[in-house]
């Protein structure tokens, strides 16, 4: 079923996200010439238009978007799914830096668009963190105010 594109996300959109809920980033590698997906949830909407993420150091996905300046973002919200088409993505070093050595982007939303088959209904998935909960707890909470910063 085909669904139009709207240009920016909605408000409940990035309420989500804020939450860090778990999404799909995806690039496309040009030298390979294929897609490269990663799961993530240090997702952060500034605004309807203005998406920042980060991610581990050394993760493949960090040259993709260095180089390629283009990616998908994937969740579900409301019972469906949706993407994102991110653009201008740039590096940037937050003021206030996590106890974890990240990478952190920020890019433009250029569309996003429902991307559920016919007569779908989706549940957001439950994030179980398997190591230290308090830990994870920290980070998500230190990486949280770095996005923002």
């Amino acid at each position: 079923m085909a669904s139009k594109a709207t240009f920016e996300l909605t408000s409940a959109q990035e309420r989500l996200l804020n939450d860090m809920p778990l999404t799909f980033l995806v690039g496309f590698d040009e030298a390979k010439r294929w897609p490269i997906s990663h799961a993530i949830s240090w997702v952060q909407a500034l605004d309807a238009v203005t998406i920042r993420l980060a991610l581990t150091k050394n993760s493949h996905i960090v040259t993709i978007l260095t180089t390629e300046k283009t990616a998908g973002l994937i969740f579900i919200e409301d019972g469906q799914s949706y993407h994102v088409l991110l653009s201008s993505i740039q590096e940037f070093e937050p003021s206030i830096k996590p106890s974890l050595h990240l990478r952190f982007f920020e890019g433009h939303v250029e569309e996003v668009r429902n991307i559920s088959f016919y007569g779908a209904s989706y549940a957001q998935p439950e994030i179980t963190k398997t190591y230290d909960i308090r830990a994870a707890e920290k980070l998500d909470r230190e990486v949280g105010e770095s996005l923002h910063s």
